[in-house]
């Protein structure tokens, strides 16, 4: 479809009706995942024990699940997921290759597309298979896939995902007989048409909880839904280094579009700080946190346990530093302590961990069982566990086992820990990474007396009460009855060609911690220019933060509209020696609608603390740290 360009001077253009507000939580609810795998992890399970708390204490006229992958056998899934009780049979799992294979012409045609340019190339290269409805094609000589193709059951063509030459990407949808209906230059063009084809029941609530489908969920601009992104990990790089770092490759156009969801849901209020520190003048963060399942948390701790054992539920992979636990194991035998571990999951890292646990000796006291029928049991015979990744979102697992009345011994990880344990009074948080710190504190711990450690044992219990389902859904409630019944956002994008907003005049002047940018117009509206924002997005890696205007004022007889904007020098604490590019950006557009600052060309640069705002060669707005003399 043919998009308008944006004009940073327009003030036509509605930004959110945000005057409707849902004022209930009878609503239709549509959860997006990409997809379910068989053995699901902490964000699917999360995602469907929610979608289970909505329908036990809320008022939803329907919950949907919407997924994407071209893997997944939905029918078999959703079988398994209602035998097994971890869906109810009147939620509805949608996906869509399978709902497109289902559909006739007229309905295919209610996906908004672009009309096809060409027709389709013939297949040109090595067929792989995938699925009976999916297959790759790729290069003879390089083997890179160059194309993708979707079927209906007949075998007939549904889509094909086209690498073209001379047309670049293409993502054709056909009709039955070959015909090309529609066709999206990018998969979520296509992927975002078909949402608001299946999101049409009024009023509806869509929850992106998925980072894939969050990387463009967002780009809907006309939507009859409020739309939520809910967190399930970190959306920063190194989140232990501090707010002001690099966000996560896989995350970048879900963070710097933030503003463009109704809410943000965070589970920790370390990661909402985080969030906020990035400067979004739209306050859309929310405390949203995942839940334990109900009957979790036990009334009365179990006593009689083996003092030194301990259990771990994590997945065995990298993210989760299972060889950490076991390394402490280790440590403490050679101190002469006895100390067991139990490590309940299963991933590729096991051939690595069981060699570890033969070169250390430790058979005798570490075991990895795989997945178990009977975690319950495990956790209220533990007496304490542990949790060595390098970082969660909100550690369920840890929370399970406080629930059964262990104590939690956890490296101080982002994010998590904090939010639940006192030190010594429900949990002990020890240094990230020290693994002797590790071994020190379990030793202490085995040091204290049986009644001491029946406090914490209740103390960790009574914590995490606030997460079941009950208490877990009423923040949900709360926030979904705030919600707009609907957006209507900008929908337009302006390439790295677009026309920079050029300024009268610039200036910069020293503040406490920082400096105020003072920038003067003389064609911008006085409406536009109070909710401008200043963007500042590091030039070589993926790091940006956002200033709201401090101060909108006139000159020389109304001629001149002045804006200025201060400057945190923390934001750049985490980017040694990186230039970042300035630009313009009116709340909730597109990121990739911002605009260059163009400077007067006898502009000569500003300096403030270490840093300098020059004129690049094509004299925009930029800043780098002062060279050092």
């Amino acid at each position: 479809m043919a998009r308008r360009t944006h004009d940073v001077n327009d003030n036509s253009q509605v930004q959110n009706d945000r005057d409707y507000q849902l004022g209930t939580d009878e609503v239709h609810v549509y959860n997006v995942l990409w997809g379910i795998p068989e053995s699901m992890g902490g964000m699917t399970t999360a995602a469907l024990r929610r979608i289970r708390s909505f329908q036990n204490f809320g008022r939803p006229m329907s919950q949907t699940i919407l997924t994407f992958s071209p893997r997944m056998d939905t029918e078999e899934i959703r079988n398994r997921l209602v035998s097994s009780g971890r869906m109810r049979d009147d939620v509805e799992l949608m996906n869509i290759w399978s709902d497109l294979r289902c559909r006739s012409d007229q309905e295919l045609a209610q996906l908004e597309g672009e009309q096809p340019q060409s027709p389709i190339p013939d297949v040109d290269g090595e067929i792989e298979n995938i699925t009976s409805f999916f297959d790759v094609v790729r290069n003879a000589r390089s083997g890179k896939i160059i194309r993708r193709n979707y079927y209906r059951e007949d075998g007939s063509l549904l889509v094909a995902d086209i690498r073209d030459p001379k047309l670049g990407s293409r993502f054709v949808l056909c009709a039955p007989n070959g015909t090309p209906i529609a066709e999206w230059r990018r998969p979520r063009d296509f992927y975002n048409a078909w949402v608001k084809a299946v999101v049409n029941k009024e009023p509806a609530v869509v929850i992106a909880d998925d980072k894939k489908v969050s990387e463009f969920i967002h780009e809907i601009a006309d939507r009859n839904f409020a739309l939520i992104l809910f967190l399930h990990g970190t959306h920063l790089r190194h989140p232990w280094n501090g707010n002001h770092g690099q966000v996560l490759p896989r995350r970048v156009d879900t963070v710097r579009n933030f503003d463009r969801f109704d809410v943000v849901g965070v589970q920790t209020r370390q990661q909402a700080d985080a969030v906020r520190a990035l400067g979004f003048t739209e306050d859309n963060i929310r405390l949203l946190t995942g839940e334990l399942p109900a009957g979790s948390v036990l009334t009365e701790a179990r006593q009689e346990r083996s003092v030194g054992k301990a259990v771990m539920i994590a997945n065995l992979i990298e993210l989760k530093r299972v060889d950490h636990p076991i390394r402490a194991v280790a440590k403490l035998r050679d101190r002469g302590v006895d100390v067991s571990l139990t490590v309940l999951g299963e991933g590729p890292a096991r051939p690595k961990l069981e060699k570890l646990i033969d070169d250390l000796d430790v058979r005798d006291r570490v075991e990895l069982p795989g997945y178990v029928n009977d975690v319950a049991d495990r956790l209220t015979s533990a007496s304490f566990s542990m949790l060595t990744s390098t970082s969660e979102g909100l550690p369920l697992s840890m929370m399970e086992s406080m629930g059964a009345g262990c104590i939690p011994i956890v490296y101080d990880i982002t994010y998590g820990p904090r939010d639940l344990i006192e030190q010594g009074h429900n949990g002990f948080i020890t240094p990230r990474n020290d693994i002797d710190a590790l071994a020190d504190q379990i030793e202490e711990f085995l040091s204290l007396s049986t009644d001491t450690v029946a406090e914490m044992r209740n103390s960790a219990m009574d914590t995490v009460e606030r997460y079941l389902p009950e208490t877990g859904y009423r923040r949900w409630q709360t926030v979904i009855e705030e919600l707009p019944a609907a957006a209507h956002l900008a929908d337009d994008r302006i390439d790295t060609s677009g026309f920079p907003v050029a300024v009268k005049r610039a200036s910069c002047e020293a503040i406490s911690g920082g400096c105020r940018i003072e920038l003067e117009f003389a064609h911008l509206h006085r409406q536009v220019l109070e909710s401008l924002e200043m963007v500042v997005a590091a030039r070589d890696i993926n790091t940006f933060f956002v200033c709201g205007s401090t101060s909108v004022s006139t000159r020389r007889m109304g001629r001149r509209q002045v804006v200025t904007f201060d400057v945190d020098f923390e934001n750049f604490s985490e980017s040694v020696g990186e230039t970042f590019d300035v630009y313009l950006r009116r709340p909730r557009d597109l990121w990739t609608s911002k605009r260059r600052i163009r400077l007067p060309r006898t502009h000569s640069g500003m300096q403030s603390g270490e840093w300098e705002w020059y004129p690049t060669k094509h004299g925009n707005l930029s800043v780098r740290p002062l060279k050092s003399q």
